[in-house]
């Protein structure tokens, strides 16, 4: 009995031994390249082309066995087309040829999750007429700059994309173990997200990356190499392909493995638990490492967004007045024009690096440059329009969520008195002021400066509720949802509409074409903090907060109406312009 027992289990050591090596491999990788690493520095931009980018393209020529995932802002396509024929040649026949996939997320690298919906969906609709023109087709993944996620893809991205697809950030920060392809809900949209910190280990097969990172760090040291190709680098990357080949990994497109993850029959896809925005290396600040930590001297985070979203309001109105003067039968073709230039050029003013890490100089200007570029094509928009729709003087109520646009005598006044805030708040700073004005009953204005103390960080914090905090998640301004209260650490918000309830019967409404920066809940401690940490040449933290008592769909509303679709009082009156922002009501 001893001996057949012996037999059994050595069978069974040999089956099991069988069925592991069937056990299926699969290596995918996302190279995710910049043309604006250093935006503003158009040899760099260059440089990343020649450099890193074509010798990449001509490593997969050489190896058609091998597939992988190139990312690229629709913005990138145009330059390698215009400029690069050759390299655009290679780059179509690797893509037409299933062994590159194709993955455009927008058009410009923008911090997309500070700003609405709107945004994004513009980009990519401007990046998909530059692939339409030059005859290429993109997949249906979705892969942001900066790693950027946020739990509200499932809207913005409805109709466009089927795959999202992140790193371990910021699913580890915030939860635990996590399954690789799971199903994220937001309100009443869905999509699919293969989470870079999943189980690679499944019952039918195995998965993992073979590169994952910035493309420049192929082949180069990016900043350490001043982006010039470095062949010790290019041979580790490429020793670690020739590994996974002897290993017996498969290469294939992140679309391929979601649909063998998808097709297993042994594998469930669940849903997945909510996780606040986040990006990459979420221990030092995610968000807030855009959006108010600044250490490389020349930033001006809350500034600096800020720009860009003041003018996008303005853009909005543009439009608006564009579809009216059409409607009334006035050729736009010159309008349409300028006014598509001056959605590239604002989508080129939020792109990320012009706050965040360390920018050059040259990168927080790239931002304004770009802003004065959208300025300078609204006031030829606006000049043409007066001999239309502004014609004769007339004052123009434009509201740009309604598209309601109504002739009006007169623009009405902003009845304020001074008052005292109905919620405690408390600040950190070598000084400052808080100006408070009762607007209407229920609301009320405070208008924040803040002046840099020593070690440079300027807090305003408000008192908020245990638990029952709702919010809008980055360009996810359509609902509001709640905040859970089971993360691992403090979550992070970009507030992209301005909104969030704290739970205590207010809605606080940040004003982002102020200053625009990210607020941290200290759940803890039940303190909503926004943080700026100052430059010595930036002394100042200037807010502007709406506190509005009443539901959370009304703040929501309210932060909508002020931020995601402002209204505007439009004149032309003895050829000068006016624009006056309309301050929503209850």
């Amino acid at each position: 009995m001893k001996k057949l027992a012996l037999l059994i289990l050595m069978n069974l050591i040999v089956v099991s031994g069988i069925f592991a090596q069937k056990k299926k491999k699969y290596a995918i990788s996302m190279f995710h390249y910049n043309l604006q690493y250093v935006a503003g520095d158009y040899k760099i931009e260059n440089r990343i082309l020649k450099e890193s980018f074509y010798p990449a393209l001509k490593f997969f020529e050489k190896h058609p066995y091998i597939k992988a995932d190139f990312e690229i802002q629709g913005y990138g396509i145009e330059v390698l087309a215009e400029e690069y024929p050759e390299m655009f040649k290679l780059f179509k026949k690797l893509i037409n040829r299933g062994q590159i996939e194709l993955v455009i997320a927008h058009y410009s690298d923008q911090f997309f999750i500070a700003y609405p919906a709107l945004d994004l969906r513009k980009s990519i609709e401007i990046s998909d007429q530059i692939l339409k023109k030059y005859g290429l087709k993109r997949s249906r993944v979705f892969f942001g700059q900066e790693i950027q996620w946020t739990p509200a893809y499932p809207s913005v991205l409805k109709g466009e994309y089927d795959l999202v697809v992140n790193s371990s950030d910021p699913h580890g920060y915030y939860r635990g173990y996590t399954q690789p392809l799971v199903n994220v809900k937001y309100g009443d949209d869905e999509i699919l997200y293969l989470v870079g910190a999943g189980e690679k280990k499944l019952k039918n097969l195995e998965w993992t990356f073979a590169f994952l990172d910035d493309g420049e760090v192929f082949n180069s040291l990016d900043y350490r190499s001043d982006f010039y190709r470095v062949p010790e680098q290019e041979k580790k990357s490429i020793d670690k392909y020739m590994k996974l080949k002897k290993e017996g990994y498969k290469f294939v497109t992140m679309s391929e493995l979601a649909n063998i993850i998808k097709n297993d029959p042994d594998y469930t896809i669940s849903d997945y638990p909510f996780v606040p925005e986040g990006t990459w290396n979420m221990s030092v600040c995610g968000p807030f490492m855009w959006m108010g930590r600044q250490r490389s001297g020349v930033e001006t985070d809350g500034i600096t967004r800020a720009l860009s979203y003041e003018v996008r309001g303005k853009v909005l109105a543009a439009e608006e007045l564009i579809k009216k003067a059409k409607a009334e039968g006035q050729n736009t073709t010159e309008l349409d024009s300028m006014l598509h230039d001056a959605w590239v050029h604002l989508l080129l003013s939020e792109v990320s690096d012009a706050s965040g890490w360390t920018p050059w100089l040259v990168e927080v200007q790239y931002t304004a440059n770009e802003v004065a570029k959208v300025e300078t094509l609204l006031g030829k928009i606006f000049k043409n329009l007066k001999k239309s729709v502004l014609a004769d003087g007339k004052t123009l109520f434009v509201n740009t969520g309604t598209h309601e646009i109504k002739e009006v005598s007169e623009v009405p006044e902003v009845k304020t008195e001074d008052s005292y805030l109905p919620i405690p708040f408390s600040v950190r700073a070598d000084s400052y002021t808080a100006k408070i004005k009762k607007l209407q009953d229920g609301v009320y204005r405070l208008d924040f400066e803040g002046m840099r103390p020593e070690d440079g960080a300027v807090e305003i914090t408000f008192n908020t509720a245990d638990k029952g905090l709702w919010y809008s998640a980055g360009a996810g301004e359509e609902i509001a949802v709640e905040i859970p209260t089971d993360l691992k650490n403090d979550p992070a918000f970009t507030l992209s509409n301005g909104f969030i309830n704290l739970g205590t019967g207010y809605n606080l409404i940040k004003d982002c074409s102020v200053e625009h920066i990210a607020a941290t809940w200290r759940q803890k401690e039940k303190k909503l903090v926004f943080r700026e940490e100052l430059n010595p040449k930036n002394p100042k933290m200037n807010m502007r907060f709406y506190i509005l008592e009443g539901s959370k769909d009304q703040g929501l509303k309210f932060g909508n109406e002020l931020n995601t679709w402002p209204s505007y009082y439009i004149s032309y009156k003895d050829d000068k312009l006016s624009i006056k922002q309309h301050i929503p009501e209850l």
